[in-house]
């Protein structure tokens, strides 16, 4: 995951280079306040190569999310566009990846796409059946989070330090991937919107935007 988020920083246009000495800056200090590694990055190669070597122990994947939210929020007052792009990018590089867009190319409906890719997850043992429940409604995917959450600490942390997104909310790192995956998989644009915060139980919609 750390290599797809990398990857999504390199190839985003508007991540300048001030954008990208913030996101280094505060994802080393999310590691070293978190996961007790003092490690030192001048770029996003050698934060990547930091990130890589503690991976195995700690989740790294977590300090890029928080290095991200954390810069555009004082560099704009906000958590916004830059955010929520990479939180929909890095997921369509990583299923590329892994070769899971096979199975999600066919899909019929967004509630179809998003059921598919939840199973490929539990499948290669990325979450549990019972950590994210799917329903839909009129085309809409209404979605209830629940146990192992990837960003748990870097949510509860950001609203801690009121870290939010224009609405007032800590944007969901989850929800993002998912409607990330849908875009690529039926080629249309959806947005999210969180409709109950109490990490990890937390609630959302996706839905296609024109």
């Amino acid at each position: 995951m750390v290599k797809a988020q990398i990857e999504t920083l390199k190839s985003d246009p508007l991540v300048l280079s001030s954008y990208v000495r913030l996101i280094i800056k505060y994802a080393l200090d999310y590691v070293s306040r978190n996961f007790g590694v003092n490690g030192t990055a001048e770029t996003l190669d050698e934060l990547e190569e930091l990130l890589l070597k503690i991976a195995e122990e700690h989740p790294a994947e977590e300090a890029v999310a928080y290095g991200i939210y954390k810069s555009e929020s004082m560099l704009t007052g906000a958590v916004g566009a830059i955010a929520r792009r990479f939180g929909k990018e890095a997921p369509k590089k990583l299923v590329h990846t892994l070769g899971v867009m096979e199975t999600l190319k066919d899909s019929q409906s967004l509630y179809d796409c998003l059921s598919r890719y939840k199973a490929c997850l539990v499948e290669i043992g990325f979450l549990k059946e019972q950590d994210i429940t799917l329903e839909d409604s009129a085309g809409e995917v209404y979605v209830r989070l629940h146990g192992h959450c990837t960003y748990v600490n870097v949510c509860t942390q950001l609203h801690q330090e009121g870290v939010y997104n224009v609405f007032g909310s800590v944007p969901c790192g989850r929800l993002l991937a998912f409607a990330g995956i849908a875009e690529a998989a039926l080629r249309k644009f959806y947005d999210v919107k969180l409709t109950k915060y109490d990490p990890p139980n937390c609630e959302g919609k996706i839905f296609e935007v024109s």
